[in-house]
């Protein structure tokens, strides 16, 4: 098959299809993203760059100004978040509760990369094609925060660690590509 679609209509694995898409995956600087992610303490630059990595340019005068006093300005409790073994959920949540839902999920994915994945919009897009959802709205204007965050919370990290996922980089950079292919609106005439 040309391009593994994982559906419930098609016999194709979910390692067949991240195996097949992780490969697709193209994002500028992923360095910034191997150089810091693993880090046992983060510095305020670490998370600066993670930022600017997620955002995939320099970031806007209003993105840096929330970035400096939302998240930077926290430095030492993200470091704490991220030496403990497990992390209170309702704990963070709480202390980033003015985070937008995607940076707030990018920030526990930084402080825990191997428990909690990548979202965004082709990720959600992504899950729904996966699931024969529709997935044909999805943007980042199309959903509130408050609905990102439950469907990432109660539908999206469930299912991940229902599925056993190892190497969650290699799913993001699936979902991601598979994503970004949905949202070219080509794919049809692609497959055929």
């Amino acid at each position: 098959m040309l391009f593994p679609l994982l559906h419930s209509q098609a016999n194709i694995s979910l390692c067949t299809f991240i195996n097949f898409w992780s490969k697709l995956y193209t994002f500028s600087n992923e360095a910034i993203y191997t150089e810091s992610i693993n880090k046992e303490t983060f510095t305020k630059t670490d998370i600066q760059n993670l930022y600017k990595w997620k955002n995939g340019m320099k970031l806007s005068v209003l993105k840096q100004k929330s970035l400096d006093t939302k998240i930077k300005a926290k430095l030492s409790i993200i470091n704490v978040f991220k030496k403990n073994d497990g992390i209170d959920l309702e704990s963070f949540k709480n202390e980033f509760k003015n985070l937008t839902a995607v940076w707030k999920i990018f920030l526990l994915h930084i402080i825990k990369p191997d428990k909690y994945p990548i979202y965004d919009q082709h990720i959600h897009r992504a899950f729904l094609f996966i699931l024969n959802e529709d997935w044909s709205n999805i943007s980042n204007t199309s959903i509130s925060n408050k609905a990102k965050e439950q469907f990432y919370f109660e539908r999206y990290v469930p299912f991940i660690e229902a599925q056993n996922i190892k190497d969650l980089k290699k799913l993001d950079e699936a979902f991601f590509a598979f994503g970004q292919f949905l949202n070219t609106r080509n794919y049809a005439t692609l497959l055929q």
